[in-house]
């Protein structure tokens, strides 16, 4: 499967001097980004949150036919995302 691991996403990151975002950039976001591409899905880099069935999950955002949506999406470090996906992460404070 082609694409890069939830780790090696968080750390080029770091490489490039962004930040994992807070946790509530991606309800924010959510509530702002209200012209969001149809089909779009981005995903928040952020310290993974720990889901209904102990699974580390982050935020995403995607808009379909039936409208605006925040979920949770599994983020264990080792899966491996697909290349098309967006993630947001926030500018390094200097």
């Amino acid at each position: 499967k082609e694409g890069a691991t939830t780790e090696q996403i968080f750390n080029k990151a770091e490489e490039l001097g962004l930040e994992l975002c807070p946790a509530e950039v991606g309800p924010r976001l959510r509530l702002k980004h209200t012209d969001q591409p149809m089909g779009e899905w981005l995903f928040i880099g952020m310290k993974q949150i720990t889901g209904r069935a102990g699974s580390p999950n982050v935020f995403d955002l995607g808009r379909y036919e039936n409208g605006l949506w925040l979920n949770a999406h599994w983020a264990e470090p080792g899966h491996k995302w697909h290349p098309s996906p967006g993630f947001v992460f926030c500018i390094r404070k200097f």
